[in-house]
């Protein structure tokens, strides 16, 4: 699928947050994004030269909300905030992500009840599955509503 909408177009994020790079593909269930581990990255280490692992999380987690906003893109909607409620079996095969390596991460939806859903992912590099886990993650029909009674 060409993709008609940019990372930024189908994130709720600022410029500043918004990790991933590419958005590379999707479907029905699935999405496909992508990034270039620079030196510019968010989180970069240079004594770790490249990014800690652990950030592999927030990759899926913004590989899950371009899936949202390719869908409501595609539905003529709004992009809407969501909210990563956790993860499952995070496994990372190193510490880091190396400076000047590529990172695809899939995200595909096990299960949706239309407000929460829990999807597998994976980062990899090439054929190298370089980390993956189950995310749960919620998306109240009513973001503000549900913003201004959590404060309440």
């Amino acid at each position: 699928m060409d993709l008609p909408w940019s990372v930024e177009e189908l994130l709720p994020h600022r410029r500043t947050m918004v990790l991933i790079d590419d958005a590379i593909d999707a479907g029905d269930d699935w999405a496909l994004a992508g990034v270039r581990i620079a030196e510019n990255c968010p989180f970069y280490a240079p004594k770790l030269g490249g990014v800690p692992a652990w950030v592999g999380i927030e990759y899926m987690a913004q590989t899950v909300a371009l899936f949202s906003g390719i869908q409501a893109r595609q539905a003529g909607g709004g992009i809407k905030i969501g909210f990563l409620l956790g993860t499952r079996r995070y496994e990372v095969t190193s510490d880091r992500f190396a400076l000047g390596s590529y990172l695809t991460i899939r995200v595909s939806k096990e299960w949706d009840d239309g407000q929460m859903a829990v999807f597998g992912c994976q980062v990899a590099e090439e054929e190298s599955v370089l980390a993956t886990a189950r995310i749960n993650v919620f998306q109240p029909a009513d973001p503000q509503t549900f913003l201004e009674g959590a404060m309440a």
